[in-house]
């Protein structure tokens, strides 16, 4: 999916143009401050075929679970071909009100309200934010059997290169867009955080990253 000429003039230098990966996960990394969520919240404009997670929700901690989620399944043309909530395990919590869930709960809430939407793009700013390993785990397969577009902020190298289809870097004013294996560099990384990032190998092939 071509993307021309989006504008963010406050992080980016020049209107940005590039390919947003069709049915594929594409992972966003970057600095703190460096124009990720900006990037997500200017796309989430212009694809009003979009659902968007952004890092902060509105509140409605007065609001029942089930109650929130039939906003979502409002936007729905078609029911759902993977079971999101059972997912999720949002199942116990349909009765419940926000404001008496923990946060991780609440993020699975707010996964749910956004993924029952079924748009064929979804974008998400550190979905993985307060998730447990379990969830985070569930997470990338969730959105992969879902057969759509997803691009999602995190801030762990290690989930984007294990899960990542694509990779989005941004970093100094500019978009930089590659494969895992291309992107997630230890030079390059450690030039994108400003902190020496090395990558080790198991002795079973295993990659991972530490500082």
């Amino acid at each position: 999916m071509q993307i021309n000429a989006l504008a963010m003039p406050r992080v980016f230098n020049q209107p940005l143009t590039f390919n947003l990966p069709e049915k594929k996960l594409t992972v966003v990394i970057g600095q703190n401050g460096a124009g990720k969520s900006t990037l997500l919240n200017a796309l989430a404009r212009r694809l009003p075929e979009a659902a968007y997670l952004p890092q902060k929700n509105q509140i409605y901690d007065d609001m029942r679970v089930k109650e929130l989620l039939a906003l979502g399944q409002q936007r729905a043309k078609n029911a759902p071909t993977v079971d999101i909530l059972a997912a999720l395990a949002i199942e116990p919590l349909l009765s419940q009100r926000m404001a008496t869930l923990s946060g991780g709960q609440q993020q699975r809430v707010w996964l749910a309200f956004v993924l029952c939407q079924q748009t064929p793009v979804v974008l998400l700013d550190e979905p993985l934010t307060g998730l447990d390993l379990r969830y985070q785990s569930r997470l990338a397969g969730l959105l992969r059997s879902l057969n759509v577009s997803v691009v999602m902020v995190v801030h762990d190298l290690n989930y984007a290169q294990c899960e990542a289809d694509w990779v989005w870097v941004v970093h100094d004013q500019q978009l930089m867009a590659g494969t895992p294996g291309d992107m997630l560099q230890e030079n390059f990384l450690s030039e994108v955080f400003n902190t020496p990032i090395r990558q080790h190998i198991t002795t079973e092939g295993m990659r991972y990253f530490d500082v």
